[in-house]
């Protein structure tokens, strides 16, 4: 189930305002930019399929971190710029490529487990191969976060929406409460830093 509501939850644009505040205020260094919208338009062509709203408009707020200039804004997933989304993106479907397509048709709504990778799963954060992206199939929780590991596939739905996922962010940073369930953030030598608290 995901962590956040299926009901509707404030935009992505408020929830990204929270982050961006409390990112200016207490990093020195950050250096927020969004995507040129040719250089998204171009991005939704390349992956194609229908991205919900809000994945577009987050981008439009931030893409990515600067090298010289990189957050941990999530505990175990780099923030990707539209770049190394279309790179993860195509990486992911040529290794899973050959996965047996009878599971696919088991798996037809936003948030029914695949087992593989699907065309309709968008990469917006991850490392190593480990993924969260947005669910574009139909359904009820078209436009849940989905986290996909690179043994074991997709795992279900993490958050009901983007927004749903950056309030509860916004919230971790504000409070300094847990967020994803066992992550504390602080901010050491003007670097957001995540501990782990079972």
């Amino acid at each position: 189930m995901p962590h956040g509501s299926i009901s509707p939850s404030p935009s992505i644009t408020e929830q990204w305002g929270r982050v961006a505040a409390w990112l200016r205020a207490n990093l020195s260094s950050v250096t927020l930019n969004g995507a040129e919208p040719a250089d998204l338009t171009r991005t939704i062509e390349a992956i194609g399929g229908t991205w919900p709203a809000e994945l577009s408009t987050l981008f439009t707020h931030i893409n990515g971190f600067a090298r010289e200039h990189w957050v941990r804004l999530l505990p175990l997933h780099d923030l990707f710029d539209l770049d190394r989304l279309v790179r993860e993106y195509r990486v992911e479907l040529e290794v899973w490529g050959d996965v047996d397509a009878d599971m696919v048709p088991h798996a037809p709504l936003a948030g029914d487990t695949a087992g593989t990778y699907l065309r309709q799963f968008v990469p917006f954060a991850g490392e190593d191969g480990n993924l969260l992206f947005v669910d574009t199939r139909p359904g009820p929780l078209h436009g849940c976060v989905s986290e996909f590991d690179k043994v074991s596939a997709d795992g279900g739905p993490r958050w009901a929406s983007l927004s749903a996922m950056f309030a509860d962010l916004a919230d971790s940073l504000e409070t300094g409460a847990v967020f994803d369930q066992y992550w504390a953030p602080s901010v050491e030598q003007g670097e957001l830093c995540w501990e782990f608290e079972p």
